[in-house]
């Protein structure tokens, strides 16, 4: 019983430092064209330039205007700064430092979210591959299995919340654009 935990321990020692050496501590985001301008320089408006959100395989992209350009993308898994793009070039305009200060929440919350999901899904690969191994599930084998399962329903209230943050940056983003 006493070799048993020891494993555990040691799985779940190693578990939670893969998780903390992939997550990025620091990433640059992409850049939107500086506002009142779009890519081609044409005045900003409403249509052109708004943000709205579009949900994809590997997270939330922030995209642009009617033509759906991706200006950001709040990752699921590593997710990324995308302060930048919701703030806007220019922090004059309105909006701006309340769009940055979600953004940054919402990249708080989702790093949350992402490092408990990322660790709910290394424990349960951990505690299959132990499973079928032994062909059997042991007793350490169910608690990885259900440390797993738990980190997961721990990751969807933080995950849900970055998901309302985001939406409240893309709002005060969007202001700037009102008649």
């Amino acid at each position: 019983m006493r070799l048993t935990n020891l494993r555990l321990g040691r799985v779940v020692a190693l578990t939670l430092a893969l998780t903390f050496m992939i997550a990025p501590r620091r990433v640059a985001a992409q850049r939107l064209a500086p506002d009142g301008a779009t890519t081609a320089g044409a005045a900003c408006e409403y249509e052109t330039c708004a943000f709205t959100i579009a949900p994809q395989w590997n997270g939330l992209a922030v995209v642009a205007g009617q033509t759906g350009t991706r200006v950001a993308n709040l990752h699921f898994f590593l997710p990324r700064d995308i302060t930048p793009a919701l703030a806007g070039s220019s922090r004059q305009a309105i909006g701006a430092d309340s769009a940055a200060a979600y953004a940054r929440e919402a990249i708080k919350l989702r790093r949350i979210g992402a490092s408990l999901t990322d660790a709910s899904g290394l424990l349960a690969v951990a505690g299959a591959i132990s499973a079928l191994s032994h062909h059997a599930v042991r007793r350490s084998d169910g608690i990885l299995l259900g440390a797993g399962g738990g980190a997961l329903l721990v990751s969807v209230p933080f995950q849900f919340a970055a998901d309302g943050a985001l939406s409240r940056a893309v709002w005060w983003h969007n202001v700037r654009y009102a008649r």
